[in-house]
């Protein structure tokens, strides 16, 4: 008898611990997750990223954001498995890093846009510029592609039409005699007061304190930056994949629109198909 009411103790623990297994489980989401890796940025993207994640928890994707400081290391956890996407680069880059690593990393969503600007802290307008004058430009091929394009719709300079990503080589008409000074992307922002003009990514200007409200000159936006469009990109098995299709659904969503026109402090523009107020 004794026997008999401890395997009924038994048996009436275990069906508790499987009720409390099973409630559980219950209450655990059932969502999936989704790696992003993006770049560090300041307060305004971490708010951006916050209605990303509740949009996408809407659509049943619990999205898990990886932070990284050097332009190398997305694409590069990408391709080892470490995230299932990014959004940090545009088309350019993207181009480039699939030739040079012999990867074949796809773009799966557009974002947004950044208009190019020139800044100086010794002259208020391009007209200012002096014959010989000293442009401070990046060092890196694709930064400093994207800045010889920009100097010459602002009138400066002409490059190479057939060069796409042209380099200093390619500058096929320089009326001004500008004279180059080549420096690492992060320290365009330092070598202002030096130089007499300078292309400065926004996230530099914001962090060093600065506005970009104080560009000479802002290019406008059109169809011929198309290849300088942010971009989400995954691999190739993932591409179609239903996570990923949530993922850009919630990032694609008028509110971040909303956001990033309104709210930004580094000039971004929303620019998928169909984001508010785009032209």
């Amino acid at each position: 008898m004794k026997k008999i009411y401890i395997w009924i103790i038994a048996l009436v623990a275990l069906a508790g611990i499987g009720y409390l297994s099973f409630g559980h489980h219950e209450g655990k989401s059932k969502n999936e997750t989704l790696t992003v890796g993006i770049m560090a940025g300041d307060k305004h993207t971490d708010e951006q990223w916050k209605i990303i994640k509740a949009n996408a928890k809407k659509e049943g994707l619990d999205l898990k954001i990886k932070t990284f400081t050097d332009y190398t290391q997305p694409n590069a956890a990408l391709s080892s498995g470490d995230i299932d996407v990014n959004a940090f680069q545009h088309y350019i880059f993207l181009n480039d890093w699939n030739k040079a690593h012999k990867t074949d990393l796809v773009p799966v969503g557009e974002t947004i846009l950044v208009a190019g600007r020139l800044y100086s802290d010794k002259h208020k307008s391009l007209d200012e510029i002096p014959d010989g004058g000293t442009v401070a430009i990046s060092n890196t091929k694709i930064t400093q592609g994207r800045t010889l394009l920009l100097l010459q719709n602002a009138g400066l300079i002409k490059v190479n039409k057939d060069a796409k990503d042209p380099t200093l080589k390619d500058i096929t008409e320089n009326k001004k005699n500008l004279k180059f000074k080549e420096v690492g992307t992060d320290q365009l922002v330092r070598v202002l007061p030096e130089v007499d003009l300078a292309s400065v990514d926004p996230s530099f200007i914001v962090g060093a304190g600065r506005s970009i409200k104080s560009a000479i000159y802002v290019r406008p936006i059109d169809k011929s930056q198309h290849n300088g469009i942010n971009i989400i990109v995954t691999t190739k098995k993932k591409q179609h994949s239903e996570a990923i299709k949530k993922f850009v659904k919630a990032y694609q969503s008028d509110n971040v629109a909303d956001y990033i026109n309104n709210k930004s402090e580094t000039g971004e523009v929303a620019v998928w198909k169909g984001a508010p107020g785009l032209k």
